[in-house]
């Protein structure tokens, strides 16, 4: 019968708090009681739960319903040895790394002692136990366990403050939209509105002036000009506000965006949509971010890419829509322009949206955004 180990006591080692309070968990395997429960009388005063199982099977059982810091494991056990019990934690994926101590009262040979390795030990204890060296090592792995918690904690934390940021800003994108909206509408009902009734009533001073007032009637003829072009600013800002066009789909609204493009920039400007379907099935959200993405791509490459041909594709692939922007421009050849904040920008608001983005540029080759979101 095996006896209780000996114990030469010593100097007490520190024991750190655990980062969120919840004391680490030490599992003590061993067929013989008395043994236990010196075992457990070392490490009783380290803050540390302390879980007891006198057999392989039984210590397979507790890992099923906690995880361990460290795990103490006699090597002599009737039934189930303390190297097939080892084999058998290493083998659950859960319990694959947690670190393994065995215990045992005689000094087993070499080979014995790399079959213990082997079994995923990652150190021996042999009688007579020194308390101070058994606390020493089990603080090491309870350290480990705490800074492995603390870091899972710290990643926890760390993607619950990067969800909320995405909420806030889908919620800022949401509100200016809004915001969009409602001074389009006002610009239009008002403004717009106001300079309508304006132009009807100075269209009909100089219809009725005529050669009676030739002055009077240049004067009108100015008005009417001006007035004209204050018109038509005021549709320009309304619809980069919220094009009205947009109602209608956003195949339609893209193919408007790329007319006024053309116009503007003398760039060839083409697209195609192979599937008309994803209209019922894109909300107002989705479509008003890519048509955004639209106007921020055209206008980036008017500025930067020195192209002459623009085409846009939009289709879907079962419930996918897929958006791409294609230009023969120079191309992105500073990688800073990859990670721009436009770009990352981009990215971001259809990553809020559960899609994907991606750039595929190279020097002299052009440039092309493909997007894909999940449709409704």
């Amino acid at each position: 019968m095996k006896q209780p180990p000996v114990f030469k006591e010593s100097a007490q080692v520190r024991h750190p708090a655990p980062p969120d309070g919840v004391p680490a968990s030490v599992l003590l395997v061993d067929d013989n009681p008395a043994k236990l429960t010196a075992l457990a009388a070392v490490i009783t005063d380290m803050g540390l739960d302390v879980a007891t199982a006198n057999s392989g099977r039984e210590a397979l059982r507790l890992l099923l319903q906690r995880d361990f810091a460290v795990i103490l494991l006699d090597v002599k056990m009737p039934a189930m040895d303390g190297f097939e019990t080892a084999a058998l934690i290493h083998g659950r994926p859960k319990s694959a790394h947690t670190p393994i101590i065995f215990v045992t009262a005689e000094a087993d040979t070499d080979s014995e002692r790399f079959r213990g390795y082997t079994s995923g030990a990652v150190d021996y204890i042999f009688s007579p136990i020194v308390a101070e060296v058994l606390r020493a090592k089990i603080q090491v792995f309870v350290d480990l366990f705490y800074l492995q918690r603390k870091l899972t904690i710290q990643a926890e934390e760390l993607l619950q403050s990067k969800r909320q940021l995405r909420e806030l800003a889908s919620y800022q994108e949401h509100i200016k939209e809004e915001e969009r909206k409602r001074i389009a509408r006002d610009i239009h009902d008002e403004l717009g509105q106001s300079l309508l009734a304006l132009r009807i009533d100075v269209s009909m001073l100089q219809a009725r002036t005529g050669t009676l007032h030739p002055r009077l009637n240049e004067k009108a003829s100015d008005a009417l000009n001006h007035l004209d072009t204050a018109i038509r600013s005021v549709r320009s800002i309304i619809n980069d506000l919220r094009p009205p066009v947009l109602d209608l789909g956003l195949q339609a609204a893209i193919e408007w965006q790329l007319e006024e493009f053309r116009q503007r920039s003398a760039i060839d400007c083409t697209m195609s949509a192979k599937d008309e379907n994803f209209r019922c099935d894109l909300n107002e959200k989705s479509a008003t971010t890519l048509f955004r993405i639209v106007q921020e791509s055209l206008s980036n490459i008017a500025r930067h890419a020195q192209a002459t041909q623009v085409h846009i594709e939009l289709y879907r692939e079962g419930r996918q829509l897929y958006l791409q922007i294609k230009d023969n421009g120079v191309g992105m050849t500073d990688r800073k322009k990859l990670n721009s904040f436009g770009l990352v920008g981009m990215k971001e608001r259809i990553s809020m949206l559960g899609g994907e983005f991606s750039i595929d540029s190279a020097p002299d080759k052009g440039t092309r955004l493909t997007i894909s979101l999940p449709l409704d």
